[in-house]
């Protein structure tokens, strides 16, 4: 997949869950600590968070696919 796929794909993400994305409240230190990693240069930990980020994705797709949900999660703050 090439960057401009990537970028897209991301763009259009960020417009379509915006008010979603806002609601969640990383735990706090999470922002310090990723400034942290990319400072450090540590793609390693960067790319584990985006894999388990991704699975938990899937993992969660699959549980409201197993229980026939069809609703999206109620808005509001979210914690992670």
């Amino acid at each position: 997949m090439s960057t401009e796929a990537i970028e897209g794909f991301l763009a259009t993400m960020r417009e379509r869950h915006a008010s979603e994305i806002e609601a969640i409240e990383l735990p706090e230190g999470t922002e310090d600590y990723l400034r942290e990693r990319i400072d450090a240069g540590d793609e390693e930990t960067l790319s584990f968070m985006l894999k388990l980020s991704y699975l938990m994705g899937l993992h969660t797709g699959f549980a409201a696919q197993q229980e026939g949900s069809a609703t999206r999660p109620a808005s509001g703050p979210l914690k992670a």
